[in-house]
């Protein structure tokens, strides 16, 4: 550039093989055989049967607070 302000290209981030070999040894329980052996649509498909519950809806959450009502202010 000419006002010599260039800026170097964005370096790619490295991969997260500690995130990732916690998720498949640790929380999956693969063997590192299996590990190594499974492909990148396989972990991710590991990976997404293992989310936690659906968050609860407005109508399940209006249905609790009726069933179990604060008491309100005592005194």
């Amino acid at each position: 550039m000419p006002d010599g302000s260039a800026s170097a290209p964005a370096r790619p981030s490295a991969f997260p093989w500690d995130d990732a070999l916690a998720l498949g040894l640790g929380a999956l329980g693969w063997s590192p055989a299996a590990f190594w052996a499974a492909t990148p649509r396989e972990f991710a498909a590991a990976l997404g049967r293992r989310r936690g519950p659906e968050p609860l809806s407005r109508d399940a959450f209006e249905r609790l607070l009726a069933a179990y009502p604060d008491p309100g202010p005592t005194g």
